[in-house]
């Protein structure tokens, strides 16, 4: 696992040689054991690693034989000796331990079409000497981060984190009033928007092809599918392949020769990794899980007790507002932009407690994505078939500051800047998916390309790599998800049982109470937390005067709603100050907003 950082001049523009090394240098966190890097008059590629394979030969940048191609890597390739095997039988032998040593002989051997062969996760930057050609690439599903800009100046930049890349001297900090607008609605910035107007995150199964004459192309090579197809596949056949072809997942996931995890929760995702993967093993892990005082939100019982059947050797951290107020700045100094899911402090104290004991962490991410998990598919479903599909899938998904409070608050020059407000950023992805599918299907095909890529993989990254730890997880093997996806929604979420072919698999590996419990998703008691320990924090911040000058809100709306202090706006609340509290550490003084000439 590593941080990646270059810049390319295209053509003649300024290189900034020392841009990667210094973007590199704030990285540190994601690659604390070792750097490397390479220029040459016209490009210049650094990285930090965090060493897990080929501790003693795998240092990178890594080079072609022939020193024309030069290639660094952010992730895991979990099929790279197959791919040294290939290699070697078109006579490319691989020298080196680690995984990143396949890509230049790979993209000598399959040109731009090398990332369609690789497992893993991966964000590589891989630049042709010959042809001064620089290629970006992300995994299928996004789970490694590639941040990009075409500075003043001309050429292209790029890093793993976006506080890194605005280093590069050519790159501006206006923000973009869309990505605020989205942020404030879904708590995210969706890809391939960031926070910054001149700044872009490569979105997953993506490859990027910059020019020696600054043209840019990209094409995506890969798609969830989503097809329904899967209807008259028996149920213990179905139920036969998603188990093997967990197991693969998991077993491609435990090489390393570094100290090796997991998370465990103590619910059904988790606990199946756990119990899978110490069978495999056939030794304990070290597993981990944080706790709560509030009950409706601990489950660390349910995680000892997962962790006495599996024999592992668990440790718990228990979470308190002290730790929220604390993991504030962190999650948002390492999000780099605004970013209000209270489940990164949970993430953030699980991987600072695991950092403790191991550098590798399997986790159960990824399976309510493709087995229909989430308590809003339900709530979809419910909802009837009746009116526009992404109108309604809106009104369950939305949950930062909901349309009609949004509307109360911003002021008229901001609204003006928002195409078409208000406006359902969903619809344009509702379009893309196939209009004669069932509802959820579709739905679930816009949550592959959003909700996971945005939302949940980007609080696993930072958060994770904020306390060096390498997070795998297995339901986001590619091959399960080709298989999964293709399985109609209407066979996953049956009746009020979501997730039904896995828990079927699962009860071959799990004691009955894993499989019969409530879903509860990693959540922290913030209602509780809101009107109580962090109420003064948080109306503080909101009532500020940089923060009643920033030209987003009508002052005197905003002051109403943060005294009124309703439960039913806890999460619009706290949507609001993480975007205030971003504002105050990205310039360490007060600010107001760009004029909004400025926003256009």
């Amino acid at each position: 696992m590593c941080g990646i950082a270059g810049t390319a001049a295209l053509g003649g523009s300024a290189v900034h040689p020392s841009y990667p090394n210094a973007a590199c240098a704030v990285m540190a966190h994601r690659g604390p054991d070792e750097t490397g890097s390479f220029a040459t008059g016209s490009t210049a590629l650094a990285m930090c690693r965090l060493k897990v394979l080929g501790l003693h030969d795998g240092s990178q940048p890594v080079h072609s034989d022939d020193g024309t191609v030069v290639a660094v890597l952010n992730g895991e390739i979990y099929n790279h000796h197959g791919l040294r095997e290939f290699l070697a039988a078109r006579g490319r032998p691989v020298r080196g331990g680690s995984d990143a040593q396949v890509l230049p002989h790979l993209y000598q051997e399959l040109g731009e079409d090398f990332v369609e062969r690789l497992h893993g996760m991966f964000a590589v930057a891989l630049y042709d000497i010959r042809r001064d050609r620089l290629v970006l690439a992300t995994d299928r599903v996004g789970k490694k981060p590639l941040f990009h800009a075409r500075p003043a100046g001309g050429g292209v930049a790029f890093a793993s984190e976006l506080p890194a890349l605005l280093l590069h001297p050519g790159i501006g900090r206006e923000t973009d009033p869309v990505a605020v607008d989205q942020y404030l609605s879904y708590r995210v910035v969706p890809a391939p928007r960031t926070v910054y107007r001149q700044v872009r995150r490569l979105e997953p199964a993506t490859v990027a092809v910059f020019g020696p004459d600054g043209t840019e192309r990209r094409r995506r090579y890969w798609e969830f599918a989503f097809s329904g197809e899967l209807t008259d596949v028996p149920e213990a056949e179905l139920d036969d392949t998603v188990d093997a072809l967990l197991q693969q997942a998991v077993h491609d996931r435990l090489e390393s020769e570094v100290p090796l995890g997991a998370m465990l929760s103590g619910g059904l995702d988790s606990s199946l990794v756990t119990a899978v993967a110490t069978r495999q093993l056939g030794r304990p892990l070290h597993t981990f899980s944080v706790g709560f005082e509030h009950a409706a939100f601990d489950e660390s019982a349910h995680a000892l007790a997962m962790a006495e059947h599996c024999g592992t050797r668990h440790h718990v951290y228990r979470i308190g507002p002290a730790d929220a107020l604390a993991a504030v700045d962190t999650v948002l100094t390492h999000m780099g932009e605004p970013y209000a899911f209270p489940s990164a402090i949970a993430a953030s104290c699980m991987y600072r407690l695991a950092a403790q004991h191991v550098t590798v962490v399997l986790t159960g991410d990824g399976s309510d994505e493709i087995f229909c998990g989430y308590g809003r598919y339900r709530r979809l479903r419910d909802l009837g078939d009746g009116g526009d599909l992404a109108d309604r899938y809106e009104r369950v998904l939305v949950d930062g500051v909901p349309g009609p409070l949004k509307n109360h608050l911003y002021t008229d020059a901001f609204a003006a800047r928002l195409p078409g407000h208000p406006h359902n950023y969903l619809r344009d992805r509702f379009a893309r998916t196939d209009p004669a599918a069932p509802d959820l299907d579709r739905a679930m095909h816009v949550d592959s390309g959003f909700w996971l890529p945005d939302a949940q993989l980007v609080k696993i990254d930072r958060m994770s790599m904020a306390h060096s730890v390498e997070p795998r997880s297995p339901f986001l093997d590619h091959r399960l998800i080709d298989y999964v996806s293709r399985v109609p929604a209407a066979r996953k979420l049956v009746g009020d049982q979501e997730k039904a072919p896995l828990k079927r698999v699962a009860a071959r590996y799990l004691p009955r109470r894993v499989l019969d419990r409530r879903k509860q998703e990693l959540a922290v008691p913030l209602e509780s937390w809101l009107g109580a320990e962090l109420r003064p924090v948080i109306s503080d911040a909101l009532l500020s005067e940089a923060a009643l000058e920033r030209g987003y809100f009508h002052p005197d709306r905003l002051r109403a709603v943060v005294r009124e202090f309703r439960p039913e706006h806890s999460y619009a609340l706290w949507t609001l100050f993480m975007l205030e509290r971003w504002h105050q550490l990205r310039t360490g003084a007060p600010e107001t907003a760009p004029a909004a000439a400025s926003l256009a």
